[in-house]
């Protein structure tokens, strides 16, 4: 039985790591080519790095690197939409180059830094993310360490840990329309996990039977679903209250609007429509069995936000 998540503290959880970033030099017959004079900078210095280690070539400026990043992480041109529907299993070989393009922008230096994503190739970031969806909602859902080799996420098996993958949302919420992308993926996912409940699951808890496993897919689905979506508010929640500085009256309408948009109010509605459509809000037991997930839900997506969200 699925009965709650890892306490996440107030404010954003880190993982301090160490890693020397180094100028990659080409090898064998595949070259990265590098920025023009005067446009280097370390995210920049990166983003070549990744495909070279990837084995990719590019040429041109930061723009292109982030075009050719996504296409290594997807298998397809930028830009392009992952198909409707179930996430597919994608190619081993662009799996990798998505956990180095993650561990690249998150691990720290010995100063506790990181380095920056260049803002023209953060949409390519999330882009390519929405393109593992399932994977993405595993991790943010945290139920076990998905970077121990012990266990795999699905359908793509990628080996990133809940903080790692929180620090990379981090560094791509300051741009709303990437960020947009990313949501909208979880969020898509967030309503078929509820498509698989039935309307059993939403009349009340499943009876213990001796010998059998203990499953409770309604509560399992309402702790992970928050804190998913916990997650993704908390980031750009982060990145709004930088925005915005001292501005008190354009923060908290900024805020309020993200609120309504991705906040609890559109999960907890997603919960509502499933539940009503099933037929199970008809009867006492239902509404109760409702209330006590939602309850669950929105304990889970504070604990993600890393306090209480009430705008």
């Amino acid at each position: 039985m699925i009965i709650g998540m890892p306490e996440r503290g107030k404010g954003r959880l880190r993982i301090g790591l160490t890693v020397a970033l180094t100028t990659a030099t080409a090898t064998s017959a595949v070259v990265a080519l590098w920025p023009g004079k005067g446009a280097a900078s370390p995210g920049s210095d990166a983003c070549f790095s990744i495909l070279s280690k990837v084995e990719v070539e590019a040429s041109g400026d930061i723009r292109s690197c982030g075009n050719a990043l996504e296409k290594a992480m997807t298998g397809t041109e930028a830009g392009h939409k992952p198909p409707k529907g179930k996430p597919q299993r994608l190619p081993e070989k662009s799996t990798q180059a998505l956990e180095l393009v993650i561990t690249t922008y998150t691990e720290r230096t010995e100063e506790g830094e990181t380095v920056p994503v260049p803002s023209e190739i953060k949409k390519n970031l999330a882009n390519a993310l929405s393109y593992y969806a399932g994977d993405t909602y595993e991790i943010l859902a945290g139920q076990v360490d998905y970077s121990d080799s012990q266990h795999s996420t699905n359908p793509n098996d990628i080996d990133i840990d809940t903080p790692v993958m929180s620090d990379f949302l981090d560094a791509l919420a300051d741009d709303g329309d990437a960020f947009k992308i990313i949501r909208e993926a979880l969020f898509d996912k967030i309503e078929a996990e509820l498509g698989t409940l039935d309307k059993q699951d939403f009349l009340g808890e499943p009876k213990d039977e001796s010998g059998k496993p203990y499953i409770d897919s309604g509560l399992g689905t309402a702790v992970s679903s928050g804190a998913v979506a916990g997650d993704l508010r908390g980031a750009r929640l982060n990145a709004l209250t930088k925005q915005y500085g001292n501005n008190k009256t354009a923060a908290e309408k900024a805020l309020l609007e993200d609120y309504e948009s991705y906040g609890f109010p559109r999960l907890r509605k997603l919960f509502e429509d499933r539940s009503a459509a099933l037929g199970s809000t008809e009867t006492a037991a239902g509404r109760q069995r409702l209330d006590s997930l939602l309850s669950k839900a929105a304990e889970a997506y504070s604990r993600g936000t890393g306090f209480e969200d009430r705008v």
